[in-house]
């Protein structure tokens, strides 16, 4: 008896001490919305296809939800909100017991392999974001020759031209250059007759940028609107450089207080001697000249206290340079435009 009474005893405690624990531990939170999937896999499919992606979801929180944004993890995806079959902006407000659809268009032009992506969708009043995600193995449609696009390394005196091939699963034709990015240029588009094979060239105009750059474009073709993403890469090394090189951007600096900035200014080729350092169009101006490496580097450091109230204000850096290479000695100008705009004064 004694032992059967102990043994009981124990099984007591035992079990209120479950009891407490599991009782104690938070309970998750109810989702705002519930999805009937949070991941899709759409298995293998063609790179270049534009797939329509569809979460359908019903708010079944008892209260109103409203979906402040979603965010993408990939630029290859573009959601909408559907509810109750009508597309609405944000904020979404989703009623008790009401369903609706995040429809995902998916770009998959550019992704070779394994794509794991997805978007979150965010929520008012404290709610947890919600995961939706999508995974696909992707298989090129359109073959690239040469695979890696690389113009020579040139001075960047001269145009550059690359004559690149697309061989396709059937006959196609490219019918627009969705995007290009500067300073690339695409000739051979739209395309002639439907063929298995197509060309274009690229076409790189002068450059007078220093250093490594990377330029992208998009062509639409006309087989189940299928797209091909291409980068090219060209490295350029003029006999002189500068940067920023084109314009120097102040952005917005209080009016009657000195901002500062800074430009280099180089050379490849020979050796450089900088004359002068001189600012146009703006009255309160400084140019000091530092020497960085000998005759090869140089920074201008400059300080603009610009007399505009508020506004836009412009002027330009007008640098007088020697450059000697070769047994020669040649008068350069280089000209640097700068904005800003004046906000109020400190």
């Amino acid at each position: 008896m004694l032992k059967q009474s102990l043994y009981r005893k124990l099984l007591t405690t035992t079990a209120f001490l479950l009891c407490g624990w599991s009782c104690s531990q938070p309970h998750p939170p109810a989702r705002a919305l519930e999805f009937a999937d949070y991941t899709q896999s759409l298995g293998e499919r063609w790179a270049g296809e534009q797939i329509l992606v569809s979460f359908t979801f019903t708010n079944n929180s008892g209260q109103l939800r409203t979906i402040s944004q979603i965010e993408t993890s990939c630029g290859c995806l573009n959601p909408r909100v559907f509810v109750d079959g009508e597309r609405r902006s944000f904020p979404v407000e989703v009623a008790s017991e009401e369903s609706g659809i995040i429809e995902i268009d998916f770009n998959t032009a550019g992704f070779k392999g394994l794509k794991n992506t997805g978007a979150t969708l965010f929520f008012e009043r404290d709610a947890e974001p919600i995961e939706l995600l999508v995974n696909v193995v992707l298989e090129s449609w359109f073959r690239q020759n040469p695979q890696r696009i690389e113009f020579p390394e040139s001075d960047g005196s001269s145009e550059q031209r690359l004559t690149i091939e697309f061989t396709g699963q059937q006959p196609f034709r490219f019918t627009e250059a969705w995007s290009v990015s500067p300073p690339l240029q695409i000739a051979g588009v739209p395309s002639g007759k439907s063929n298995i094979t197509q060309s274009i060239e690229l076409i790189l105009p002068p450059q007078s940028k220093q250093g490594r750059s990377i330029a992208s474009f998009n062509l639409l073709s006309d087989h189940k609107n299928f797209r091909v993403v291409g980068l090219a890469s060209y490295d350029t090394k003029p006999p002189i450089w500068l940067i920023p090189n084109g314009k120097l951007l102040l952005g917005e600096v209080p009016s009657n207080v000195a901002s500062f900035a800074a430009v280099d200014v180089g050379a490849n080729v020979g050796t450089l001697e900088v004359l002068s350092a001189k600012i146009d169009g703006i009255d309160a101006t400084e140019v000091r000249i530092q020497e960085l490496e000998p005759g090869k580097r140089f920074r201008l450091h400059i300080s603009i206290t610009p007399d505009v109230p508020t506004g836009a204000f412009d002027g330009e850096l007008i640098l007088d340079l020697i450059h000697y290479f070769d047994g020669k000695k040649v008068p350069v100008t280089r000209k640097i435009p700068i904005f800003g705009v004046t906000t109020t004064s400190h």
